[in-house]
């Protein structure tokens, strides 16, 4: 997976792991924000969770790779474009089956956490799915630059209100070859958000994930409850359910918002 040609690299996160530490750091720009917004999508700050903490519970499982078991994001005060946020990462439990961690979001100058993020990983249960015997998790990993809006590099697309579809792409899929969790996350969000007046972030997201996307497309379905949504997530090629989230809506801050 490299910057230039993999989606979730050209996030712009990069990330260098200090023993049972990681850290990322990464600028909010347009490309990664709510269109029509200032605020980052909550599904790229959940990618970003989902790379790191992914990259830190490699040593706990391997040589088996990772799979996500649950991501929950819960975003308390958004970073707006312009900002650099830094994500710090750590294992908060390592048990036989399962490893849970936790990544907090920092925006430059303030103390209190902006967004927290709690994930579980599991190895992958088929055996085939193991690292190269040489392979060691990398120690730093550098970032590219999007040059279009995050869903439209992801091939992602509403085709009616409370449905969205993110096909499988090469450049868009993790180390078991299924499609990457954060373009999971990416088409719940969007099936969520077009059940409401635009633009609108998620406040929060929790995701988890029932079986691999390894066919696609990923298929969202949301219902409206209130400022909450359920969203069923079909692998489309299979016709199976693979995931479930559910997801809180809040209006974004829109561009002419921007900071005084």
């Amino acid at each position: 997976m490299t910057a230039a040609t993999h989606i979730v690299t050209e996030l712009g996160l990069s990330v260098a792991i200090d023993g049972p530490l990681a850290v990322g750091r990464a600028a909010i720009v347009p490309e990664v924000c709510v269109p029509g917004s200032v605020v980052p999508r909550t599904s790229v700050l959940a990618t970003w969770a989902d790379v790191i903490t992914g990259t830190l519970c490699i040593s706990a499982v391997a040589p088996r790779i990772p799979l996500t078991l649950d991501l929950e994001v819960q975003v308390f005060e958004p970073p707006l474009e312009g900002d650099t946020v830094t994500v710090e990462a750590s294992i908060v439990k390592r048990g036989r089956t399962v490893v849970v961690s936790e990544a907090r979001f920092y925006v430059r100058g303030s103390a209190a956490p902006a967004a927290l993020a709690l994930a579980s990983f599991i190895a992958s249960p088929d055996p085939s799915h193991v690292f190269p015997p040489d392979f060691h998790p990398p120690l730093r990993q550098e970032a590219g630059r999007l040059s279009v809006p995050f869903a439209e590099r992801a091939g992602c697309a509403v085709s009616t209100p409370g449905t969205a579809v993110v096909p499988r792409k090469p450049d868009g899929l993790n180390s078991s070859g299924g499609i990457q969790g954060g373009l999971v996350a990416l088409v719940a969000e969007e099936a969520a958000a077009s059940l409401a007046d635009p633009p609108v972030f998620l406040r929060s997201l929790m995701l988890r994930y029932l079986r691999p996307f390894a066919v696609g497309p990923a298929r969202a379905t949301a219902e409206r409850h209130g400022d909450t949504c359920l969203v069923h997530l079909t692998d489309a090629g299979v016709d199976k359910l693979s995931a479930l989230a559910t997801a809180r809506l809040a209006d974004a801050p829109r561009l002419r918002a921007a900071r005084a």
